[in-house]
C-alpha cells in the first residue's frame, strides 16, 4: 500500500483523467467496428502520447487497450458481428439472447464480467507482477503446443451433439491457417503463386466474412425484414435486467475466467482471442446444463467476456518486468516507454518507483471509467435494435469493407471476406459450427511452431512433450476433456436411444 500511495502525484492531474477517458471512448468505438482493430488505433495515437507527460500519453494507450477490447463485444451481441476476433465468441450466445428480445442483459453481462475481470487482472499485476513473469519464462514450446492442443480437445464441446461436424470444421480452421510463408522455414506454401496469399488468409476478412456476410446472406434467403420498433428495448425491463438466477450462474464462471485469463495474458503470444474461447469451452465443458450453450446462456457471455479483457493487465506483466511484450498492443507501448525515457525491466522498479506505483493507479483508475463510461453508452448502442434488417445489413457490409480495406489496403481481402462469407453461410445451411473454425485458424501457428521447435529442442525425441511438467498437464487435461465430452456425447444417445424404445407404439 505505502509503494501505491508513492503513485498519487503522478496521477492527480485533469490532464490524465481526460486522456485515459478519450482512450476508453475511443477504443470502445474502434472495437464495435469491424474490420478496425485496437493495435491499429495504438500505434495511430502513438504520435499523440509523445507531446504529454508520460503517464497521460500511456494512460490514452492503456484506455483504448481496455475499451477496444471491450468493444468488440457490442456488435457481436447486437448484430452477430463481432468488432474483434475474442468477441466471436461472445457472439455465440449474445447474439442469441438479442433475438429472444434481451439484448440490455446480454449488454450488461459482456460489461460487467468485463470490468470486473480487468480488477482481477490489475490486481494481479500489482501484487504478482514478478513471480508471474518468472512463471511465464517457463513456458517454452512444448508448452505452446501442449496448451493448443488442450484448446483444440475444447472443440468437441463448443460442438457438443454434433462433435464429428465440429472437428471437420475444427481441421479447416487449422488447414487455413497453413496459407502463406512457413513461419519456420520462411518458404513460401499453398500460395500457388499468388503474391496476394504470401501472408496467408486475412483473419479480420475471415471473421467478417463468417459472421457478417453469412448472416447478410442467410437473411436475404429467408427474406425476414425486421420491422422497426416504436422504441428501443429499455434497460430496465424485466428481460433486460440480471437476475438473482443470472449471477448465481455467472459470478463463478467469471472469477474462474478472470483467473485463467491472467496466466493466459502474462504468457506472451497467447493474446484475449484464446483467453476468450478457452473459457468458453471450458465453462461449457464443466457446466451441469451444456445444451443452454449456443441458446442463450447468460454465463457463456459471462465466460468469453471475462476471459476476455482479464488479459488487459496481465499482457504488461512481461513488459514491465522483463522488457517482454506480451503481445501487439504492448509491443506498441513499449515504443511510447522508450520514447519518454523508460525502459521496461527490473530497473524501471528501482529507478522509477513512483512512476510505476502511478501506472499500477491509472490501470485501476482505468477499470472505473471503464464501468462508468460503458454504461452511459449501453444506451446508445442498444439503439441498434430499432434498425431494421434491410438498413442494418447494408451498412455492416459498407462499414465490413471499410474496414478490412483500412486494415490490410488490399481489394484481395474484400474478395476474400466475400468467400469466407459464402463458406459460412454454406457452414450455417449443412449445419457446422463456426467456432471451431475460428479456434482451429487462432491455434494452428501456435501448435505448428510449438511442436516443430519442440522437435528441435528434443533433437527429434518427441517425449520432450511429456516429460516437461507443464505439458504434460496440459495434455493430461486435453484427454480429460475427450473422454469427459465423449462420455456425455455417449450418454446422452443412449439415453434417448431408451426414451424412443419406452415409447408405446400407436
Amino acid at each position: 500500500m505505502d509503494f501505491l500511495l508513492q503513485g498519487l502525484p503522478e496521477i492527480a492531474s485533469i490532464q490524465v483523467f481526460l486522456m485515459l477517458s478519450l482512450g476508453l471512448v475511443v477504443g470502445i468505438l474502434i472495437g464495435s467496428v469491424p474490420g478496425l482493430n485496437v493495435p491499429l488505433a495504438v500505434a495511430i495515437a502513438l504520435p499523440i502520447t509523445f507531446n504529454v507527460e508520460p503517464i497521460a500519453g500511456l494512460a490514452m494507450l492503456v484506455g483504448i487497450y481496455k475499451g477496444g477490447t471491450y468493444g468488440g463485444s457490442l456488435t457481436a451481441v447486437l448484430i452477430n458481428v463481432p468488432g474483434t476476433p475474442a468477441a466471436a465468441a461472445t457472439a455465440i450466445d449474445g447474439n442469441e439472447l438479442t433475438r429472444q428480445g434481451k439484448a440490455g442483459k446480454a449488454l450488461k453481462m459482456s460489461l460487467y464480467a468485463s470490468v470486473f475481470a480487468e480488477f482481477v487482472s490489475d490486481i494481479a499485476l500489482i501484487a504478482f507482477a514478478v513471480p508471474m513473469a518468472g512463471f511465464a519464462l517457463r513456458i517454452g514450446p512444448p508448452e505452446s503446443f501442449s496448451l493448443g492442443i488442450f484448446a483444440l480437445t475444447l472443440v468437441g464441446v463448443l460442438s457438443q451433439g454434433n462433435m464429428v461436424k465440429g472437428l471437420i470444421a475444427g481441421a479447416m480452421g487449422l488447414f487455413l491457417a497453413t496459407f502463406g510463408v512457413d513461419p519456420l522455414s520462411g518458404e513460401f506454401r499453398l500460395t500457388f503463386g499468388s503474391r496476394q496469399l504470401a501472408g496467408g488468409w486475412s483473419f479480420i476478412a475471415l471473421v467478417i466474412g463468417v459472421f457478417a456476410i453469412a448472416e447478410a446472406l442467410g437473411v436475404m434467403e429467408s427474406r425476414v425484414t425486421r420491422t422497426r420498433s416504436k422504441a428501443a428495448p429499455r434497460l430496465d425491463d424485466p428481460d433486460n435486467c440480471l437476475t438473482r438466477d443470472d449471477w448465481r450462474r455467472s459470478l463463478p464462471v467469471i472469477g474462474r475466467s478472470s483467473l485463467i485469463g491472467v496466466f493466459i495474458g502474462a504468457i506472451p503470444g497467447l493474446g484475449s482471442a484464446v483467453s476468450a474461447y478457452l473459457n468458453y469451452g471450458l465453462s461449457r465443458s464443466l457446466s451441469r446444463e451444456p445444451e443452454r450453450f449456443g441458446k442463450g446462456a447468460i454465463e457463456g457471455v459471462a465466460a468469453a467476456e471475462a476471459g476476455n479483457n482479464a488479459v488487459t493487465s496481465s499482457t504488461f506483466v512481461p513488459l514491465l518486468t522483463l522488457g517482454i511484450p506480451g503481445d501487439v498492443i504492448t509491443a506498441i507501448m513499449l515504443g511510447a516507454f522508450i520514447a519518454h525515457g523508460l525502459v521496461p525491466g527490473p530497473a524501471l522498479f528501482e529507478q522509477q518507483g513512483a512512476f510505476v506505483a502511478g501506472f499500477f493507479l491509472m490501470i485501476l483508475a482505468a477499470s472505473v471509467l471503464h464501468l462508468v463510461i460503458g454504461r452511459l453508452g449501453m444506451y446508445a448502442f442498444i439503439q441498434t435494435t430499432r434498425v431494421s434488417n434491410p438498413v442494418l445489413f447494408p451498412a455492416v457490409l459498407v462499414l465490413g469493407v471499410t474496414g478490412i480495406f483500412v486494415s490490410t489496403s488490399s481489394y484481395f481481402d474484400i474478395y476474400v471476406m466475400i468467400g469466407f462469407g459464402v463458406l459460412g453461410y454454406l457452414m450455417n445451411r449443412l449445419g457446422f459450427p463456426i467456432a471451431p473454425l475460428l479456434i482451429g485458424f487462432i491455434l494452428s501457428p501456435l501448435i505448428e511452431i510449438g511442436l516443430r521447435q519442440a522437435a528441435i529442442m528434443g533433437r527429434g525425441d518427441m517425449t520432450i512433450l511429456l516429460t516437461r511438467p507443464i505439458s504434460a498437464l496440459f495434455l493430461a487435461f486435453a484427454l480429460l476433456t475427450v473422454l469427459v465430452v465423449g462420455w456425455r456425447e455417449y450418454a446422452g444417445r443412449r439415453k434417448r436411444t431408451q426414451i424412443q424404445d419406452e415409447e408405446p407404439l400407436t
